[in-house]
């Protein structure tokens, strides 16, 4: 159920990732989703996969739990709808050179908070706003 102030709510996080700069597990796209989905639910999601510090951590921990893809984490908790029926509030993935990011729809677009770099190293990040024509799967947040 959708809390009753989730549309400010909502604004203030991406206003948080998008001040914030981009790190692992702290400030990416999984981390945006999450703070989404909680600002818009009041609820938790998936938080035993918010534990890792690189991108390569992030991976193995997902691995773990048996996901292949932040897509999959998705699926298995929040029911999957046509992407051009994405809602304000609901989370959906993109595919941005050839990897699997996710992101909040809103009034704007998909917005999904990018880091860009090698490895370790984060050469900068920001928060991106993409046609929500791009969306490869949308994911019905209640």
């Amino acid at each position: 159920m959708r809390r009753m102030d989730w549309e400010a709510r909502l604004k203030a996080v991406i206003a948080k990732h998008i001040a914030a700069p981009g790190k692992w597990g702290r400030s990416d796209c999984w981390c945006m989703a999450c703070d989404a989905y909680k600002a818009v639910t009041g609820k938790a999601l998936l938080p035993h996969l918010r534990k890792y510090s690189s991108e390569a951590g992030g991976y193995r921990l997902f691995k773990k739990h048996g996901f292949s893809t932040v897509g999959e984490a998705l699926a298995s908790v929040l029911p999957e709808v046509n992407r051009l029926s994405a809602m304000r509030g609901d989370l959906a993935t993109i595919i941005r050179d050839g990897v699997e990011s996710c992101g909040v729809v809103t009034s704007r677009g998909l917005e999904v908070k990018t880091l860009y770099g090698e490895g370790r190293t984060i050469t900068h990040s920001a928060v991106e706003v993409y046609p929500v024509t791009a969306i490869n799967k949308a994911f019905r947040v209640e």
